[in-house]
């Protein structure tokens, strides 16, 4: 019989309670060996004799020593209606470290081993109580750091996708039994009428695979964060807007042209959306060889932007011709938002000049696109930041449809593989078409239902179940 596992479900460091999970069969019988009840829901005088779902408190004592570890909590939770579908229990300590690793060290010493990376929820796919796009939920769910991302986990975790994928899946059956039924009659007057009809569902089927993977062009920003490049000249004040926009001072404000010499990073979110906010250097000709590294990394970053920031001052009198030209050159896709900075420091008037004398030089180079928005803000009075977020809002919400409220695929793995079924149903589809044999059009719709099944773990292989699970936390 394999030990039960256990593992600490709570990150490390001090905290006021800490939990403990062991799971698996003879979970119960080591938490005996270890665990004293005070007091009981019906008296129960051991874990084996709790009823499930119920608390006991009690103490942890060493066996060996018979010394007492910790008052703690314990819960008790029966197969199959637990989390892994096996005897379980948890217990709620103190979280100080040492009392964990104590806790671990009894259980370890009497009967437990310490649990594999991802082991309580690769348990509960293997059980059948999630599927494995959920599975990976949970760990969406633990990582989502915007309102948009746990929303998403969140209709994961309760099998949204599970329940898109499948029905593919059923209309998928449906079109290959029919392949199969007239495999060897192709020519047969009634044949031909089925398959046309046949055809007609694939159609249908691989616009539904299409409206599934453009969600993706949301749920990327979900999971990758979208990219918000902030750039300008030297002293624009693009590290007081980083700052700002951060919540605290990650980037070093002075008055000296230049402070910023490397792009500066923070992870946040705005209007619920996750976003990385960069802050470049300022982009100019320089002679300068620490600045010109700090150019073309900027250089860089506004080619993997979602949205850049562009900051002028009223105080430049020209226009960075340089910057300009880099950023009206970037694609139609990439959103631009030229922003009159410290605008707590000029009145209106010059404000106003300022966002003409760009706008119109803009027209007399004829770019191929111009600009998204153009406003003022002040990292000192917060002028315009509410412009900012509703920008960010409405780059987001412009990357979806109606499709994209049901549920969003934020997982490559998942978009590698809809990809590929999505390219075996056009082949299927144009050699249906052409009226060929059907047995390669069958053949087709197999593989593409094979690689359906690696979403939800209907035809997954044992290496990449344990590939995903291995990159799980252990105490989940």
């Amino acid at each position: 019989m394999d030990k039960p596992y256990c593992a600490c479900a709570t990150p490390p460091g001090v905290s006021g309670i800490a939990v403990i999970r062991m799971a698996g069969e003879g979970s119960c019988e080591v938490a005996d060996k270890v665990f004293t009840i005070r007091r009981a829901a019906g008296d129960a005088r051991t874990v084996s004799g709790m009823s499930g779902y119920t608390v006991a408190y009690g103490l942890i004592k060493d066996p060996s020593t018979g010394k007492v570890v910790d008052e703690v909590m314990l819960t008790r939770f029966c197969a199959p209606h637990s989390y892994t579908g096996e005897d379980s229990v948890e217990i709620s300590c103190h979280g100080g470290l040492t009392v964990r690793q104590e806790i671990l060290r009894v259980l370890l010493e009497n009967g437990a081993r310490m649990a594999e990376p991802g082991e309580f929820t690769k348990k509960a796919f293997l059980s059948g109580k999630m599927d494995l796009s959920q599975a990976e939920a949970v760990m969406d769910v633990i990582a989502a750091d915007s309102d948009l991302a746990l929303r998403a986990a969140n209709s994961h975790l309760q099998g949204s996708l599970k329940t898109k994928i499948r029905e593919l899946c059923d209309d998928l059956y449906s079109c290959m039994a029919v392949f199969e039924m007239w495999i060897d009659e192709p020519d047969d007057e009634d044949a031909l009428k089925a398959l046309a009809r046949n055809t007609n569902a694939l159609s249908s089927a691989r616009e539904k695979m299409r409206d599934l993977l453009s969600t993706y062009r949301q749920g990327r920003i979900l999971s990758e964060r979208m990219n918000i490049v902030i750039c300008g000249i030297p002293n624009s004040g693009k590290s007081s807007l980083l700052n700002y926009l951060s919540g605290y001072d990650r980037a070093i404000v002075t008055d000296v042209p230049g402070t910023t010499r490397d792009t500066l990073e923070v992870s946040t979110s705005m209007s619920g959306v996750p976003v990385k906010l960069i802050d470049t250097a300022g982009i100019r000709e320089t002679d300068d060889v620490v600045e010109a590294i700090g150019v073309n990394r900027a250089t860089d970053a506004l080619s993997e932007a979602d949205i850049v920031l562009w900051l002028v001052s009223c105080e430049e009198e020209d226009i960075e011709e340089t910057l300009m030209e880099r950023i009206m050159n970037l694609p139609k896709e990439t959103k631009i938002g030229l922003l009159i900075s410290k605008s707590d420091t000029a009145d209106e008037s010059s404000i106003g000049k300022k966002k003409s004398m760009i706008e119109d030089t803009i027209r007399e180079k004829n770019y191929s696109r111009g600009l998204d928005f153009c406003g003022s803000i002040s990292a000192q009075t917060g002028e315009g930041i509410k412009e900012i977020e509703d920008l960010v809002r409405k780059t987001y919400d412009e990357l979806g449809s109606a499709h994209a409220q049901e549920v969003l695929l934020t997982n490559q793995r998942h978009v590698d593989h809809l990809s590929t079924a999505l390219t075996k149903i056009d082949r299927c589809i144009e050699l249906s078409r052409a009226g060929v044999s059907l047995e390669e059009p069958s053949l087709l719709l197999r593989t593409a239902l094979e690689e359906l099944g690696e979403i939800t773990g209907d035809s997954v292989s044992d290496t990449l179940v344990d590939t995903i699970f291995s990159r799980f936390c252990v105490g989940k």
